[in-house]
């Protein structure tokens, strides 16, 4: 496109137009505007280039003496097809839309350039989308080796961590010596319950006891045992119940067999021990029970990582604005908020695999022997997600990642409060909010985080397309 200043002579272009001074940083022509003139650069230096609605700026070119611009929407009657902006001040020859016209049917040699030129931007064009189209299949490629590099350095972390953790627990939970406990099946505990030959104790958490028990047991929280089990001997003294007299214990879950545990514990402490065998809630439907409603478990005051967990939620309100939703400016607010927030929250569970591995068997949906697997990869696979999103590294896959905990996070809080179980969310160790709908709203803010991540983020990114930064030159 660009001609020498003798070529544009031999054009007698200096014959029509006018000269104007354009200051440095003002725009000479708007990208979609209706085109009226045609310029031909006489000294200076512009820069063309395409902006999305979405502000994505495209560098195309730089135009310095010699060069023109304009002509293709002259030519064509569309709209201005990029903007142009002086980088310098320049002087530039403007021409009316009725003389470029005449000067066209005046000079031939003019409109053939013009084509010619038009052709090879049509070339480069085609080359620049090509270029284009790789670079972002490229980064739109789902790598295994992104989810293994996650998932295994997670898991690898968990592992090495738990190993030198003084909190450290087993990879698998075992019960233990349960040898000299009896297991009793259902018909004879109901024999034992209504002729009162043993106490039934319930080996659940104090909350699941209130809500749910066996009318007449006692309770004695089995994860609580050394605290409580001075009271608990106190109380069957008062009862002036002898040390040899059954006690049956009930209250296994499918996350934990809380009974077996409290039985073997029982034993040492020589007292005579069954526990129910066979289906672990059975005694749900044989037994009468007393039953109160639930209280209202109290919420821990907000923190940092609580009130940006509350971000999310308007999340909601901007995916009904089309432009805002699109922006890579939001995934970037998206990114930080979310690897902040699951920064935080591993934390604590990453210290205390013990306390979070009880959170999970509170959901009653992990089986046993994976309780302690799942308590310790989980927060380390929160960890390295939020760290690859707050980085720019991996962050499709990252945000995958942190989509796919989302979901499960989901269906667990929604099981708990169709369930009515009695428990907080377990998501900061001990501590957590009363599991409610807006907890799930909450987490579903965050699944729709995580996929405008995925489908438009490219805001200071490194993937597998290389690294990408908001305003890439094409």
């Amino acid at each position: 496109m660009t001609q020498s200043d003798s070529q544009v002579e031999k054009l007698k272009l200096e014959q029509v137009g006018r000269e104007v001074c354009i200051p440095a940083g003002v725009q000479v022509v708007r990208q979609g505007e209706i085109a009226q003139k045609f310029y031909v650069v006489l000294s200076g230096k512009l820069k063309v280039y395409r902006e999305t609605p979405d502000g994505i700026r495209t560098d195309l070119t730089i135009l310095g003496p010699g060069a023109y611009f304009g002509e293709v929407a002259l030519v064509t009657g569309t709209p201005r097809t990029a903007s142009v902006e002086a980088v310098e001040e320049s002087t530039l020859l403007e021409i009316t839309e009725e003389e470029f016209d005449q000067v066209l049917d005046q000079n031939p040699k003019l409109a053939r350039q013009i084509i010619s030129s038009l052709a090879k931007w049509l070339v480069e064009g085609d080359k620049r989308l090509e270029k284009e189209t790789v670079h972002q299949v490229k980064l739109r490629q789902i790598s295994l080796f992104d989810y293994v590099l996650i998932l295994g350095l997670s898991l690898v972390l968990a592992l090495v961590f738990n190993l030198y953790n003084d909190n450290q627990i087993p990879l698998i939970f075992h019960v233990g010596n349960l040898s000299g406990v009896q297991e009793v099946p259902l018909k004879q505990a109901e024999e034992l319950y209504k002729n009162k030959q043993a106490i039934f104790v319930d080996a659940r958490k104090s909350n699941f006891y209130e809500q749910e028990h066996i009318k007449g047991a006692l309770n004695l929280p089995v994860v609580f045992f050394d605290l409580q089990f001075p009271m608990f001997q106190f109380m069957l003294e008062q009862e002036k119940v002898p040390k040899d007299e059954p006690l049956l214990v009930y209250g296994g879950t499918y996350s934990r067999r809380f009974d077996l545990e409290l039985a073997r514990l029982l034993k040492e402490k020589d007292y005579n021990v069954m526990v129910l065998q066979g289906d672990y809630s059975a005694w749900k439907r044989a037994f009468p029970l007393e039953r109160h409603k639930a209280q209202e478990l109290s919420a821990m005051p907000l923190d940092f990582g609580g009130y940006l967990e509350w971000l999310p939620v308007g999340i909601f309100v901007l995916i009904l604005i089309p432009p805002v939703w699109r922006s890579p400016y939001l995934s970037g607010a998206c990114r930080l908020i979310l690897g902040i927030i699951f920064v935080l929250f591993a934390l604590s569970k990453i210290m205390r695999p013990a306390v979070f591995a009880l959170n999970v068997v509170d959901y009653d949906m992990m089986p046993s022997w994976g309780v302690n697997l799942w308590s310790l990869f989980l927060p380390w696979a929160e960890m390295m997600a939020g760290l690859f999103l707050i980085l720019g590294i991996r962050t499709r896959a990252a945000a995958t990642v942190i989509g796919g905990m989302n979901i499960i996070f989901i269906v667990g809080l929604v099981h708990v409060i169709m369930q009515g179980l009695p428990i907080t969310c377990g998501c900061v160790g001990e501590a957590g909010e009363p599991v409610t709908w807006w907890k799930v709203l909450k987490n579903t803010g965050m699944l729709v985080m995580s996929l405008q991540i995925f489908l438009y983020d490219r805001l200071f990114t490194l993937d597998r397309g290389g690294f990408i930064w908001r305003e890439r030159k094409i």
